[in-house]
């Protein structure tokens, strides 16, 4: 059996002019909707009974064929700078039980019916939801501090009772040694006491190397931010699954210390776009977002964008004034 990749179809996956669309093995990703896809074409039997059965047949066999590319296609996705879904299906039966029984429950998105009696069927899924809640850690999202208990006060009722009392530790017994005796050889079978060695400090995380910063960029009208824009036209950058926004310093601005992990898997990390008016006017950002010019691509895969000092601290005043990070209201356009 063969497979074909369908890019770009009027209504499936409702793929626009201005989407970000990328191939990924037999299917392709629409990291503006936030979708994948993958195409599977079954072929009929060699001797059906009848036209009916023969039809019914090359539909199922397209079908495991789509979802087995689907599977693949999936495995390939960049969850970061660092790693793809592959990276934790293999290392991980919990993950890869999930991301299958996730990939079984793809929809059809579109079925054609050869005029040889093959069947091409398409399917698909969304990026975020199932999937990013399989991927994502537990740890992910926006530190939560943690609530002292009170201490109990004795009831008036009761009187305290008085603490035990706490014992001194007893002093080591003195060594006595008969006059004119030897104290007795070391055993040579017991191991000689060795100190662990000092624990260093962990080195840091490398930074990022200088960068010609040629001043603030930001646009934005006023008042409160309701999303955020980043423009990485230019900079090679790659969309991920969960990508960071980080100021000249390697400081991380974006993403898993700001953003909550509900939010993460409902809304995704991220949307991503080819073109920065389109990006401005969608609706994950809603009226009044902020538009921002990174100025490099960072990280192992470029999936991480760095944006100017100036930038960085104007992105993190809107943001102690709005919520909209905290929501994953941003839009990436490369």
């Amino acid at each position: 059996m063969m497979c074909t990749i369908i890019a770009f179809t009027a209504g499936l996956g409702r793929a626009g002019t201005g989407d970000a669309i990328e191939t990924a093995g037999s299917g392709f990703i629409n990291w503006t909707t936030g979708e994948i896809f993958a195409t599977g074409i079954g072929a009929p039997p060699a001797q059906p009974g009848n036209a009916a059965q023969a039809r019914a047949m090359a539909e199922r066999a397209a079908y495991i064929v789509a979802l087995r590319n689907l599977l693949e296609t999936v495995k390939g996705v960049r969850v970061d700078s660092e790693s793809v879904v592959e990276n934790y299906v293999v290392t991980n039966d919990v993950i890869r039980t999930r991301v299958e029984g996730i990939i079984k429950g793809a929809r059809i998105v579109n079925t054609k019916y050869m005029s040889d009696g093959s069947v091409e069927v398409q399917v698909g899924m969304l990026l975020k939801g199932a999937l990013l809640d399989a991927l994502v850690p537990e740890h992910f999202g926006k530190p939560v501090v943690p609530k002292t208990m009170p201490k109990r006060q004795p009831s008036s009722l009761q009187p305290a009772l008085p603490e035990p009392a706490r014992l001194a530790p007893a002093e080591p017994s003195p060594i006595v040694r008969e006059p004119g005796k030897k104290p007795e050889p070391i055993n040579p079978s017991m191991p000689p006491v060795v100190s662990e060695p000092e624990k260093r400090p962990e080195p840091p995380l490398p930074k990022p190397a200088p960068i010609p910063d040629s001043g603030p960029t930001t646009v934005f009208k006023g008042g409160v931010a309701t999303g955020l824009v980043i423009d990485g036209k230019g900079l090679d950058l790659r969309p991920a699954l969960m990508p960071k926004i980080i100021d000249p310093n390697g400081h991380e601005i974006y993403v898993g210390q700001v953003a909550t992990r509900t939010n993460a898997v409902e809304q995704g990390v991220a949307g991503y776009a080819k073109d920065v008016n389109a990006a401005a006017n969608n609706f994950r950002v809603t009226d009044n977002p902020a538009i921002i010019k990174g100025i490099r691509a960072f990280g192992k895969a470029r999936t991480d964008i760095i944006v100017g000092e100036a930038d960085a601290q104007t992105l993190r005043q809107l943001s102690s004034k709005g919520e909209f990070l905290q929501y994953c209201r941003v839009i990436i356009v490369y």
